[in-house]
């Protein structure tokens, strides 16, 4: 239970800090915003609620599955922040086929990866090795 509580306060300070680095990015850098297609529904932040709880829970499984080599929580991490920051440079993969600009696309890729430090944080106090020796 506490693994699971771990992982929903988780996935709720991942998605607040998401949308409040969005508005700050989005307010001082106006110039650089794509011009956005459609409204974003209630629908649209439930399924990016749920998509990253996804993403989280699965970083979680990854992390039990090498718990042993991630004794400290500067290595637990620096884990997430290395995965979950490869799945933001992955995410934004298609900026030399779009028509975004390169600037908005390295500042949601810089903001996404300190959302994931912070992410990596919060996670590494719910999710301890339980073996001889570590912390």
């Amino acid at each position: 239970m506490k693994v699971f509580f771990g992982l929903l306060l988780t996935t709720l300070v991942n998605f607040t800090c998401g949308l409040a680095g969005f508005y700050i990015a989005s307010t001082f850098l106006v110039s650089f915003v794509p011009k956005q297609q459609n409204a974003i529904t209630t629908y649209d932040f439930l399924w990016s609620f749920l998509l990253k709880f996804t993403v989280i829970l699965i970083l979680t499984w990854i992390m039990f599955r090498v718990m042993s080599m991630l004794d400290t929580p500067k290595k637990r991490i620096l884990f997430i922040f290395l995965l979950g920051s490869s799945f933001s440079i992955y995410n934004e993969v298609d900026i030399f086929w779009s028509n975004d600009s390169l600037t908005w696309s390295l500042v949601i890729i810089i903001g996404e990866s300190i959302n994931w430090i912070m992410t990596g944080y919060l996670l590494s106090k719910f999710v301890k090795p339980k073996h001889l020796g570590a912390f």
